[in-house]
């Protein structure tokens, strides 16, 4: 198996309750995206797991930060969430790897197969444009426009969810 990583996202949230709620909707989003909605469902279960770790352990008048990360890589989705708790327990199920953050907390992790003997490098990603940034625009006062065309993608695939 391959270690090199062919594709990766990631996901920057604070651990409130509402995090685990936004990793599903994050998990979900990209594996339709990257045309993985066989283990969609196993994804963002485990993710939701990972990051419920990181909201019960951190203090809520001080919440630590957390990355929700996936990445392809070989023949799995590797879904990991950094967590920068000083004083981290090891999640309570014993199928997921902890490896020391490199901020100090820790990085929790699950590996899921991908379907049907699937690679990394043969998994459909989307093709994505130039990314622009507000640094390389002039700052005109002017409030930024939503991009019609992602509002689509996005009201999309949310209509697919709810039926």
């Amino acid at each position: 198996m391959s270690t090199r990583t062919t594709q990766v996202d990631d996901l920057r949230l604070v651990a409130q309750p509402s995090a685990v709620s936004c990793t599903e909707l994050f998990v979900r989003l990209l594996l339709t995206d990257w045309s993985l909605q066989s283990v969609l469902d196993e994804a963002a279960a485990t993710a939701a797991h990972l990051v419920g770790e990181v909201v019960d352990q951190s203090h809520p008048a001080r919440p630590a930060f957390l990355t929700v990360r996936l990445r392809l890589r070989g023949d799995v989705l590797l879904v990991e969430v950094e967590d920068d708790l000083l004083a981290p327990r090891a999640p309570r199920d014993e199928r997921i790897g902890v490896r020391p953050g490199p901020g100090g907390g820790r990085v929790s992790w699950c590996e899921v197969s991908l379907p049907g003997g699937l690679t990394a490098g043969e998994v459909r990603l989307p093709h994505r444009r130039d990314r622009r940034t507000l640094v390389d625009e002039p700052v005109s006062g002017d409030p930024v426009g939503a991009d019609p065309e992602v509002l689509e993608r996005l009201l999309n695939r949310l209509n697919g969810w709810s039926g």
